[in-house]
C-alpha cells in the first residue's frame, strides 16, 4: 500500500513538473510573438515617429522590447530637434536687417541663441552618428538584461526587422552638421564684427552701409562663407 502510494505522489509530482514546463513553454513562445509583433510594429513606423516605450511582452521579452523601443524613440526624438533647427525662423533671421536693428550694437540675445542652438545641436548629431553605428546598436540590448537567451534574441531581432538599415545615416548627418556648424559659427562673427564696429557702420534704406571700404570687404567674406 505505502509502495503505491509513492508511485502515485512520485507520479503526480512529474505530471505537475511536465506542466509547469509545459506552460512555461506556451507563455514563453506567446511572449515572443507579441514582441516579435510590437517590433515589426515599431521599425515600419516613420523613423521620426512618437513611440511608446510601454512593454506589451513579459518577463525577459520585455527587456528586449523596451531596449529597441527605447532606442528608437531617442533617436527620433534627437532626429527631431535636429530637424528643427533647419525649420527655425529665429535661426533664419538672425542677420536679418529687422533683428540686427533691435539687438544691436551688442548682438547678445542672438550671440547667446546661436551658441546655444550651435551645442544643442552638436550634442544631438553627436549622439545620433554614435547610435547609427552597428556595435552602439548590438550592444544597446546590454543596459536592460545580461541573460545571453535575451541578448542574443535581440539581436536576432534587430537583424530580422533590419533595423541598423534604417538608422544607419551617419554620413548625411556628418555632411548636415558641417553645413549648419559652418552657418551658425559664420553668423556669430558677422555679428561679432558688427559689434566690434559698432561705430563704423549704419542702416539706410534696408541695407548696412560701412564708412570704410575695407570693413566692407570684411563684412561680404564672412557673408560669402554661407550656405
Amino acid at each position: 500500500m505505502e509502495k503505491k502510494n509513492k508511485n502515485f505522489y512520485i507520479i503526480m509530482v512529474l505530471l505537475i513538473v511536465l506542466l509547469i514546463i509545459g506552460l512555461t513553454i506556451l507563455l514563453n513562445k506567446a511572449n515572443e510573438r507579441i514582441l516579435r509583433k510590437e517590433i515589426n510594429t515599431v521599425v515600419n513606423e516613420n523613423i521620426d515617429s512618437d513611440y511608446k516605450i510601454n512593454c506589451k511582452s513579459r518577463f525577459g521579452y520585455c527587456d528586449v522590447e523596451e531596449a529597441i523601443k527605447t532606442y528608437m524613440n531617442e533617436y527620433s526624438t534627437r532626429l527631431k530637434e535636429i530637424k528643427n533647427v533647419s525649420t527655425d525662423k529665429t535661426l533664419a533671421s538672425i542677420l536679418s536687417i529687422d533683428n540686427i536693428n533691435k539687438d544691436k550694437p551688442n548682438f547678445d540675445k542672438s550671440i547667446e541663441y546661436l551658441k546655444t542652438t550651435l551645442s544643442k545641436y552638436d550634442t544631438n548629431v553627436d549622439k545620433l552618428i554614435k547610435m547609427s553605428d552597428k556595435t552602439y546598436l548590438n550592444n544597446y540590448i546590454k543596459t536592460y538584461t545580461k541573460s545571453k537567451k535575451y541578448i542574443e534574441l535581440y539581436k536576432e531581432i534587430i537583424e530580422e526587422e533590419n533595423v541598423f538599415s534604417k538608422v544607419d545615416n551617419s554620413e548625411e548627418l556628418k555632411k548636415n552638421k558641417e553645413n549648419v556648424d559652418n552657418n551658425i559659427n559664420v553668423s556669430i562673427k558677422v555679428l561679432e564684427f558688427l559689434k566690434k564696429n559698432s561705430k563704423n557702420w549704419k542702416i539706410e534704406n534696408d541695407i548696412i552701409k560701412f564708412n570704410d571700404h575695407m570693413l566692407l570687404d570684411q563684412y561680404n567674406t564672412y557673408v560669402k562663407k554661407l550656405k
